[in-house]
């Protein structure tokens, strides 16, 4: 895939559906994107979804959706703001809808039991229990889920359309985020059955045992601050024990963007001193 004049082109030369959004703002800050942030869209159909992003009175929109079977339709082009974000920040920038775009797979999310012991959807859609995944999201730790499953072929759909994004404007690892970073404690989208940290390997051009090779441990007695941005100025996340695992998502200079590992998924995402980090 490759981005012509702001569209997606697909891999058979041709630009991808195109649906305009009902809503959208003026132009990116900069003119483009400066970071790709990954939702899902909480319904069960690609054309359910699209149907309601065209809506004017929907009052949000997306850049992308992406179905089950890996069809994409584009409803901004990527230099148009899009009302996918919400109240947002990263790296000291907020209000990320002016700085982004907003790619949304189609996937139910988190899953509730019905009174008959079956996972339904919040709308109370009968969810197969082969299409259902037990995991604890870092937002609520403690408590274990039911989540949806990402098709493979959809997953790898993303992965695509993410690369030919990143290429065209030059948007780094660590700017490639999930609702839930940008926005913690309020959403909890792509959740734990997205793979975040297999898709950025994949974005960037690294194999899955390529990606393994950037695990690092935590070798501190007294443990090491996770914090907000590159130096001791940024406010403390939360301070990570003596040998805890983390994945290095860019080092440059001496403070590094790491995501904390759990469980063997990433989890928290934040800054550490280098250090006093030694590989796995």
């Amino acid at each position: 895939m490759r981005i012509d004049n702001d569209r997606l082109v697909g891999n058979d030369n041709r630009k991808v559906q195109f649906k305009k959004a009902g809503t959208s703002g003026g132009g990116l800050t900069g003119g483009k994107p400066r970071f790709l942030v990954i939702h899902y869209t909480a319904n069960g159909s690609a054309g359910g979804a699209v149907n309601w992003f065209t809506r004017s009175d929907a009052n949000t929109s997306a850049h992308l959706v992406i179905g089950h079977d890996g069809a994409i339709t584009q409803l901004l082009n990527f230099d148009t703001v899009g009302w996918h974000a919400g109240k947002s920040e990263w790296k000291n920038v907020k209000g990320l809808n002016s700085h982004s775009v907003g790619i949304e797979v189609v996937n139910w999310g988190i899953l509730s039991k019905s009174s008959a012991g079956s996972w339904v959807s919040w709308t109370g859609t009968p969810i197969p229990d082969q299409r259902v995944i037990l995991a604890s999201h870092r937002h609520r730790p403690g408590q274990s889920d039911g989540w949806e499953v990402f098709d493979e072929v959809q997953f790898m759909a993303t992965v695509d359309a993410a690369r030919a994004i990143v290429e065209e404007y030059g948007i780094g690892p660590s700017d490639v985020v999930g609702h839930d970073d940008i926005s913690p404690g309020r959403k909890v989208d792509p959740g734990p059955a997205f793979d975040m940290d297999r898709f950025r390997a994949l974005v960037f051009g690294r194999s899955e045992d390529d990606w393994n090779d950037l695990a690092y441990k935590v070798r501190s007695n007294s443990g090491l601050n996770l914090r907000k941005g590159p130096s001791v100025d940024h406010e403390v996340i939360k301070l990570l024990d003596d040998g805890a695992e983390v994945h290095a998502i860019e080092q440059t200079g001496k403070w590094w963007l790491v995501a904390e590992v759990v469980s063997g998924k990433e989890d928290q995402t934040g800054y550490v001193h280098s250090h006093w980090l030694r590989p796995a």
